[in-house]
């Protein structure tokens, strides 16, 4: 019995860490924020300890049981929100936001249009192309240049109609995109198939990914709940720059992280879908996209085509 309550008092504070941790940080911040805001804020803050320290036991006990729901819930209503807040991240806007998600489309698509006219020439004279007989060989700059276009060509979207308003709802699509073009497997419909086909060591890389991703969603929304704090004192305006780290340079890589190895997981492992619903494999790269289309849509609305013949075994 010691060792069962030893495991479950680690396993809570585990939890409680998991949960609580920041919401224990955006608490202090507001005490903080209060106390600057004060006359002489560590007299302040000395005072409201003196206070808590005069208290009978029983009250010390009631008050610390009251900071731990309140830590609990506030990490809890957090996670309920970091989905919600996610999907605003992407650019999935309410209607009445049409007409500057239209604008901001517009511009990603310029600029993609714009890219892929940079990137078509540099790709032709690195690979030696007829198109650029006669010309040198890329600098080091181009070479660079070549480099930073590809890599934005890649993650965005390639059809106008898929663009998204935001650059990590742009990754996240790309990513999503990219198994029906090169296999003809929709991503979003078929990743819970696939998801429980994936050795266990590669379900906790992509599970890490992703809680890097929502943990910066979640920075951005602490450091956003700091802001009314300027009624105490206008420090409380620096949370706005933990709101650009989060959302503008956090969020958009752990969303390319997440995004590498959402793609790694259909490169590698997308025979093993076929196989769990008992179709043949493609036979080469030329058929493999009409293999996958079929595929697709045999998962989304199923079959009664006689020509649709299951393999033996599994």
């Amino acid at each position: 019995m010691p060792a069962f309550w030893s495991a479950a008092a680690g396993k809570l504070v585990e939890r409680w860490v998991a949960t609580g941790l920041a919401a224990a940080v955006f608490w202090l911040i507001l005490v903080m924020a209060w106390a600057a805001g004060r006359p002489r804020p560590r007299q302040a803050l000395a005072g409201r300890l003196d206070s808590v320290g005069a208290m009978r036991i029983g009250e010390q006990i009631a008050l610390l049981l009251v900071v731990l729901v309140v830590l609990s819930g506030s990490g809890l209503l957090m996670r309920q929100l970091t989905l919600p807040a996610l999907r605003l991240l992407e650019g999935y806007w309410p209607g009445f936001l049409s007409p500057l998600s239209g604008r901001l489309r517009l511009r990603h698509v310029r600029r993609r249009a714009a890219a892929s006219a940079a990137w078509n020439p540099l790709h032709a004279r690195l690979t030696g192309d007829p198109s650029a007989a006669g010309q040198p060989p890329l600098s080091a700059e181009e070479r660079r240049r070549y480099a930073r276009l590809e890599a934005g060509l890649r993650w965005s979207p390639r059809e106008p109609e898929l663009m998204m308003p935001t650059r990590a709802g742009n990754i996240l699509r790309a990513a999503e995109a990219e198994p029906l073009h090169k296999y003809g497997l929709d991503a979003v419909l078929l990743w819970p198939h696939l998801w429980t086909l994936l050795p266990e060591s590669f379900q906790q890389n992509l599970a890490a990914a992703r809680q890097r991703l929502d943990n910066a969603v979640a920075a951005g929304l602490w450091s956003l709940l700091v802001l009314p704090a300027v009624y105490w004192t206008p420090w409380a305006l620096l949370a706005l720059l933990a709101v650009n780290y989060a959302w503008r340079w956090s969020l958009p890589r752990a969303c390319l992280d997440y995004a590498i190895l959402l793609q790694a997981a259909f490169d590698l492992h997308r025979q093993q879908l076929y196989r769990a619903l008992r179709q043949p494999l493609p036979v080469n790269a030329a058929v493999e996209r009409e293999a996958g289309l079929r595929l697709t849509a045999y998962v989304y609305r199923g079959s009664d085509e006689p020509t649709m013949v299951f393999e033996s075994g599994t």
